[in-house]
């Protein structure tokens, strides 16, 4: 690798040049270095780990249908220690259960209605059918002592209804369903503040 001063008549240059250089910077100094092809050697593992990455980008898409969806899953990928974005939240979720061998429920359209000051109705979309889902209902984006079934009501609707809660307070929700089968999913972190008094 070369260090380079004002490669190419410019003070910075990235990218290829043909199919012999390539240009980049490295630790804040320009460099240079022979263009190479990247091995590809597909083996089954690489192959089964690409085709998991491709199905839980698939996911994403077909699962974060609205803005508050997204909103979640970026509130929930907020508590990890790195830096990332829902997206890689969500996706790693997703991989990491299909390595145990289990498939996503999509899970989707998280919503709030009949906000009062002691109560509110979660409502999620997914496919119809069992099992039913699960809410949680916390104060904060990582305790959540409340939890709660959510029958379906109206093929693939789930909604639950949450009691005695105390006005004028922002509550975190997310779903889940089929935890512990082989068929699992859940949503992120949605929020949502009862009726002042």
């Amino acid at each position: 690798m070369a260090k380079t001063r004002a490669p190419l008549f410019s003070f910075e240059a990235r990218g290829k040049l043909a199919d012999s250089l390539v240009f980049f910077p490295w630790k804040g100094v320009n460099a240079i270095r022979t263009y190479v092809i990247p091995a590809n050697p597909k083996t089954p593992a690489q192959t089964t780990q690409r085709n998991r990455l491709e199905a839980a980008v698939d996911a994403w898409h077909a699962t974060n249908t609205t803005a508050d969806d997204r909103t979640a899953w970026n509130r929930l990928a907020s508590l990890a220690a790195t830096a990332r974005s829902g997206f890689n939240r969500m996706v790693e979720e997703h991989i990491k259960n299909a390595i145990l061998g289990k498939t996503w429920w999509k899970i989707r359209n998280g919503r709030f209605t009949g906000i009062t000051t002691t109560q509110f109705f979660f409502w999620v979309d997914s496919d119809a059918g069992a099992p039913n889902c699960k809410c949680y209902v916390g104060t904060t984006k990582t305790h959540f002592p409340y939890s709660d079934t959510m029958p379906m009501v109206d093929g693939g609707q789930f909604r639950a209804q949450v009691p005695g809660l105390t006005a004028d307070t922002l509550y975190y929700v997310y779903a889940t369903r089929g935890e512990g089968s082989a068929q699992v999913g859940r949503t992120g972190i949605y929020q949502v503040r009862t009726a002042a008094a």
